[in-house]
């Protein structure tokens, strides 16, 4: 292959990646907004330690008292980075739980908390 179509490939690559990467990004965010989230068993019970507040902002900032998932898939920017932040927010806490010796809950498995 020669120089120049090597460079014209290289090219059309470029160009294509960042609509490519728009459509994938349009795709998964129309899914998160329009679609309801996989059932997750959470025990308030199990959560009773942890400040109302520490999950439920809603209530420190008047901001509304229903599920989170209802409320912060409206916002684009937010519905589109939500399953990754409510991931890190839960295990997160899972997991410091588990470094201070006491029993956590769930980690990695998925079906333990998605039913």
């Amino acid at each position: 292959m020669s120089l120049v179509r090597r460079y014209v490939a290289v090219l059309v690559v470029a160009l294509a990646l960042p609509g490519l990467a728009y459509i994938i990004y349009t795709w998964r965010l129309e899914a998160i907004v329009q679609h309801p989230q996989l059932p997750v068993a959470f025990e308030h019970g199990d959560h009773r330690t942890v400040p109302c507040a520490d999950c439920h902002h809603n209530f420190l900032d008047e901001t509304g008292g229903g599920a989170c998932y209802n409320c912060h898939k409206l916002t684009p920017e937010i519905a589109a980075n939500m399953e990754a932040t409510f991931h890190d927010f839960c295990r997160g806490c899972h997991v410091r739980t588990r470094g201070e010796g006491e029993d956590s809950g769930p980690l990695r498995e998925c079906s333990l908390c998605h039913h």
